[in-house]
């Protein structure tokens, strides 16, 4: 009887939802401006963080901190595994600010929030985590466009991290130059279109899906609620920064904003076998050039795509990037 009761009570304490607080870190070069750190705390305090970065489109608490039931997150469940995981909205994106050029006209300003404006960001944030907070190891875990500033930082910040994981990192797919026109500052979509582009109805074989059912009922409305409406903009559309998508053009002609042969921890690929962004020869030839990382894993899992972090398997991804870090620290001297 004790036992059943140990063991219930054990059950319980595991299921009890880790709650996500938000703080807001002044950028140094913009003090009107803030970064939002949203961030799950362990049972048992730790020396040891986790660092999500997002993709181009949406903002931390709908991807890694999207709550499919209470409590049952990426960032809470590497809670659950004894870190300090913690997801940065950049500038313009969640509940981080909304830099002026983002309310006027998209022509009028550059690129809101490219890989160099982010790579500052990744900075203020690892070094909130390492000098306010004590952290001691940063892994630094990136999706998407995301990988793109995440490298970076790797590459010109070689002591802030512990490891670096790179879920659908972006890689050349063509060999013409990228666009040299003006690209705006911002762009547009509704909440519903870019629901529907998760849903890779034209890469999914006929009748598989995967996202999960949470997804359907809560992500759009969830996703609508981050951006503000514009006065003059129809009621649906929300404005996105532009900065990641000139990035994503130029890494697709090949032009990276950073040397991979200057990462000096250790790297992990990761991607679904229905990413449409990065396959197994894009992802094998991108992590070769990481020469001087001293432990490099390439994962591919099956039915996932690019957003496999929203969908039914979305476990083995975080199984997967837990095991990664894990064997990087057994590497730390």
């Amino acid at each position: 009887m004790l036992v059943s009761l140990f063991l219930a009570l054990a059950v319980s304490a595991q299921l009890q939802p880790v709650p996500v607080d938000t703080v807001y870190l002044p950028l140094p070069n913009a003090p009107a401006q803030h970064l939002a750190l949203h961030c799950a705390r362990p049972a048992q305090a730790s020396h040891k963080s986790v660092l999500f970065v997002h993709g181009a489109s949406f903002p931390t608490m709908l991807a890694f901190g999207f709550e499919f039931a209470p409590g049952d997150s990426w960032l809470q469940y590497m809670a659950q595994k004894g870190y300090l995981a913690c997801g940065l909205d950049f500038l313009g994106f969640g509940a981080s600010s909304r830099p002026p050029a983002m309310s006027g006209p998209a022509s009028d300003a550059a690129p809101v929030t490219d890989a160099k404006a982010a790579v500052t960001e990744i900075a203020v944030a690892a070094d909130y985590l390492h000098q306010r907070l004590g952290m001691k190891d940063v892994h630094l875990v990136a999706h998407s466009w995301g990988t793109v500033p995440a490298a970076a930082f790797a590459a010109t910040h070689p002591r802030a991290l512990a490891s670096l994981a790179l879920f659908g990192p972006i890689v050349p797919v063509k060999s013409s130059a990228p666009d040299n026109q003006a690209q705006p500052a911002w762009w547009r979509i509704t909440a519903q279109q870019r629901l529907e582009q998760l849903r890779f109805k034209t890469i999914l074989p006929a009748g598989k899906y995967l996202l999960e059912p949470a997804v359907d009922r809560f992500w759009a409305s969830a996703f609508a609620a981050t951006v503000p409406h514009v006065a003059g903009d129809p009621n649906d559309a929300l404005r996105i920064p532009n900065g990641p998508l000139a990035d994503i053009d130029a890494v697709d002609a090949g032009h990276y904003p950073y040397d991979a042969s200057k990462v000096s921890v250790p790297v992990f690929v990761v991607y679904g076998n229905y990413d449409d962004v990065v396959n197994d020869a894009g992802a094998q030839t991108f992590l070769e050039k990481f020469t001087g990382s001293p432990l490099r894993w390439r994962l591919r899992i099956d039915d996932g795509t690019h957003v496999m972090h929203l969908e039914r398997n979305r476990r083995s991804l975080y199984e997967s990037v837990n095991a990664f870090i894990h064997a990087a620290e057994e590497l730390a001297p």
